[in-house]
């Protein structure tokens, strides 16, 4: 017994030795490849010293004698901390777009494009060389075993991905399985039923400075799209000799894209257009002009200059906005003609609400999450249901009680979509029901139609704009049902699912127990230990439509999972250095052990804005790192700190 014990014992031992060494291995191959902020280097291809000071937020401040080494230095830094992101973007604008296409850009733009990629294969060789865990821990288990050289194709075609993505889907590219040819033929077509939304979302609005506390405009911007970890998006500052350009870039373009300089603050607003106009697919040239306009911006002196350049530039679909000191400038000038969104309604009543604004009460505004679809169709859904007792019955439950309950709360409720709170689990719950009592006979396969909640569909149907309340019918039954009786009978079906999920007592439902963030490592796709590990989850506020926006996906078990919403909004005033404000869900680094892989997310969650100041002293200020790039010579090979000749 003692000898059996003994063996157990010391195979004990031994496994748990294994599994540390194996543990300490696995860290230590991961870990190389996290970035050494201050640390120096000698690289080809500069043509003078540059500095790269990263402040608290490890936010790059990089300063250079000429625009070239600039661009270099962004570059470098991109692939310093998003590798793996620059590659994937590479390989899907790779899968959309052809690698042999011609590059035809502004000589200024040719430039930059080619100072940047000389940048990103600086970083490459050092990689190549060994010693920094292939550069990104993804690497690690890919099949490549070396990686290709950067080109300037390759950020003209993620420049074209970008725009791509922010084109809404149709019924002809969103969902080519679904076509309007199935619409039955006793249904009535409207338009917003096979509407999908784009994979991004630009959104900005300005306040002239009549209006503001400073006497100067406030630019505030919204960037939606994916959240996931890192963050499609990246800040940078590029102290060029001209003055800075501070805001959001993306990896695999050196310009950025929303932010400002020294005199101009600039932003995009991206709508639909109708079919008919929209192109397949952003032109070579057309991603080429957004480049050259990017470029300009950078450079521009005041916002009628700025706007001069989008007006010649300026893709179909999207609105340009420009600030200085003392005008705010669009292109286009004249109002575009298109529907107003439950966003647009919503911020227009915050506008006419506040007389004098500052770059707080902006703030404000980017992060409400009171909901214009609430206030729009539950009047419509609730007007038959508010004062009438209700004969139905849920089996197994006092449904007239708990009907009425709800009923009266959502009677009293202001659409706050509270993470907090009852009343938007079960406006939501009875829209989806709703909505699959509505569809689900017509598109019996078709799930993502009826599990997908589609405010515009349902307001048309509701309100029987031009007899869409024919849809409210089931085709496969006899009697006619109506409007009023399918939301009776959604509501049934909402407190079904609610009940069993959660108990008879609303007071302790709550939206952000469903409508959880559910933020993963962008590598991993399934769900596991290391998904857990490397994710952020929390309950969050807000709704698809809420300015603090916050979507929700299709899946039947968590059907109000968030996985997109506003993952980079600014506020942005030039009446100081320091008068601009960001606020981001994860870090600047791509990689799972960097602390700015997610050192922003508490603040994000609070909605705590951090300064987006072009001023180098203050950037100084519990600064994470200062490096700097040294141009190779003859004399001087290329190495970085600590390597000997």
């Amino acid at each position: 017994m003692r000898r059996l014990f003994n063996i157990l014992l010391y195979g004990f031992l031994a496994i748990c030795i294994t599994v540390s060494v194996g543990s300490g291995l696995v860290y230590f191959l991961l870990s190389a490849s996290v970035p050494d902020y201050d640390e120096d280097f000698t690289v080809a291809g500069l043509g003078g010293p540059v500095d790269i000071l990263r402040d608290s937020s490890a936010v790059p401040h990089i300063s250079a004698t000429s625009a070239a080494d600039v661009y270099f230095a962004i570059g470098f830094v991109h692939a310093q901390d998003r590798l793996g992101q620059l590659l994937r973007a590479r390989r899907k604008a790779e899968a959309s777009w052809p690698s042999d296409e011609t590059l035809s850009v502004a000589p200024a733009v040719s430039d930059a494009l080619a100072s940047y990629a000389a940048g990103v294969n600086a970083w490459l060789e050092l990689v190549s060389e060994g010693g920094r865990g292939r550069g990104s821990p993804e690497l690690l288990i890919a099949d490549e075993r070396s990686i290709a050289a950067w080109t300037p194709g390759d950020s003209l075609r993620i420049a074209r991905s970008f725009l791509n993505g922010l084109r809404p889907g149709s019924a002809r590219e969103g969902m080519p399985s679904i076509s309007g040819a199935i619409i039955p033929a006793d249904r009535l077509r409207v338009p917003e039923l096979f509407a999908t939304d784009p994979e991004q979302r630009l959104d900005a609005w300005a306040i002239d400075g009549d209006r503001t506390a400073t006497g100067t405009p406030i630019l505030a911007a919204d960037i939606s799209g994916s959240l996931s970890l890192p963050s499609e998006w990246y800040l940078a500052d590029l102290q060029f000799s001209t003055g800075p350009a501070i805001g959001a870039t993306i990896p695999g373009v050196p310009f950025v894209i929303v932010g400002r300089n020294a005199r101009v603050a600039w932003a995009f607003r991206s709508f639909p257009v109708p079919d008919e106009e929209a192109p397949r697919g952003p032109s070579p040239v057309r991603a080429a002009g957004f480049l050259t306009m990017l470029e300009l911006f950078a450079r521009s002196a005041d916002a009628i200059d700025a706007i001069g350049v989008a007006a010649d530039m300026l893709p179909k679909g999207m609105e340009a906005l420009a600030i200085d000191r003392e005008t705010v400038a669009r292109w286009p000038r004249a109002e575009a003609v298109r529907a107003s969104s439950f966003r647009d309604i919503r911020l227009a009543e915050l506008e006419a609400r506040q007389s004098i604004f500052s770059t707080e009460g902006a703030i404000g505004v980017q992060r409400d999450t009171v909901s214009s679809v609430a206030r729009t169709l539950l009047p419509l859904m609730a007007k038959e249901l508010w004062f009438v007792q209700s004969r139905d019955s849920i089996e197994g439950t006092d449904a007239d009680s708990l009907r009425r309950e709800l009923l009266d709360r959502l009677a009293s409720w202001n659409g706050e979509m509270d993470r907090y709170s009852p009343e938007p689990l079960l406006f939501w719950t009875w829209v989806r029901a709703l909505q699959q009592r509505i569809l689900k006979d017509e598109f019996p396969t078709a799930e993502q139609l009826w599990t997908r909640p589609n405010p515009n569909f349902l307001y048309a149907v509701l309100s029987d704009r031009r007899g869409s309340a024919i849809w409210c019918d089931i085709r496969l039954s006899s009697p006619r049902e109506t409007c009023e009786e399918q939301v009776r009978v959604a509501l049934d079906d909402a407190l079904g699912w609610l009940v069993d999920r959660y108990g008879r007592d609303p007071s302790t439902w709550t939206w952000g127990e469903e409508h959880r963030l559910d933020m993963q490592w962008s590598p991993i796709s399934s769900r596991g230990l290391l998904t857990d590990l490397l994710s952020l989850q929390a309950p969050i506020s807000g709704d698809p439509y809420t300015l603090f926006l916050t979507s929700f996906g299709v899946e039947e078990d968590r059907p109000f999972l968030v996985s997109a919403g506003s993952n980079f909004q600014t506020v942005m005033s030039i009446s100081e250095a320091a008068g601009s404000y960001y606020i981001s869900p994860t870090g600047q680094s791509g990689h799972p052990l960097s602390r700015f892989y997610d050192n922003l997310f508490p603040s994000w969650i609070r909605g705590e804005y951090l300064a987006m100041s072009t001023d180098l002293s203050l950037a100084r200020g519990g600064a994470s790192g200062i490096s700097r790039l040294t141009p190779a010579t003859s004399d001087n090979p290329r190495m970085s700190e600590g390597q000997s000749e």
